[in-house]
């Protein structure tokens, strides 16, 4: 018997302290005990959200460090992918580029005229200066520049009666080509004794050929015709 009542003096003791610090609680708070309990309840809910909100957050920082790490993988793709259009203007002759090459002057004869002679054999027409562009990019030249025009896989030359047009503009002698290329194989190839410039020099005409560590030709300022064409599939 004697346990037992100690048992029930225990718990008579528990409840009875129980009851005194809810008392005191609700006296030094001056709230009921239901709405103790329901402040309990919000807090356990309130601690709860704050769970959840840290759980999003991490999430959204994962997120973030993802997003940057793409921006700057994507910034990587355009620095890339632009590179590639200067290359390819550059090829296409559309910006100024520079480099070491050959400067090929032509001018027209100084002979006088034979009686009756026709005045164009001491005129430079514009097939010599075709000759002399064609054994240039033969020679392996990069960039060529006729007067300041740049020649390219769409520029011509063409003579109207005595003018001569590159890029459908006038260019009069002096005519100064300018080739961007390696130096040394340039000028060897133009020197060749069959060249248009041996043939040029025979009948008088005054070439000139000197070597550059640096010229700079400028870009392509004529227009780019596309009536036809289409990217392809």
């Amino acid at each position: 018997m004697i346990p037992v009542a100690l048992v029930i003096l225990l718990t008579a003791f528990l409840t009875v302290t129980q009851l005194r610090n809810e008392l005191r609680i609700r006296q030094a708070l001056g709230i009921p005990s239901p709405q103790l309990q329901e402040f309990g309840y919000r807090l356990q809910r309130s601690e709860a959200s704050r769970r959840t909100l840290e759980q999003e957050v991490a999430v959204l920082r994962e997120r973030v460090a993802v997003m940057r790490w793409r921006s700057v993988e994507g910034q990587e793709d355009v620095l890339a992918l632009n590179a590639e259009v200067e290359r390819l203007r550059a090829q296409a002759g559309l910006t100024s580029v520079e480099g070491p090459g050959v400067v090929v002057e032509m001018r027209d004869s100084p002979r006088a005229l034979l009686p009756g002679e026709d005045p164009n054999n001491v005129l430079v027409h514009y097939t010599d200066l075709q000759a002399v562009v064609n054994e240039l990019w033969a020679a392996g030249a990069e960039a060529v520049a006729i007067n300041g025009e740049r020649f390219t896989v769409g520029s011509s030359i063409q003579c109207v009666g005595a003018t001569i047009l590159v890029n459908r503009r006038r260019v009069t002698p002096p005519l100064r080509i300018e080739a961007i290329g390696q130096p040394e194989t340039l000028d060897s190839y133009l020197r060749r004794s069959d060249g248009q410039i041996a043939y040029l020099r025979a009948f008088d005409f005054p070439v000139s050929m000197t070597r550059s560590a640096r010229l700079l030709v400028p870009p392509y300022r004529g227009p780019i015709p596309v009536a036809s064409v289409r990217i392809g599939q």
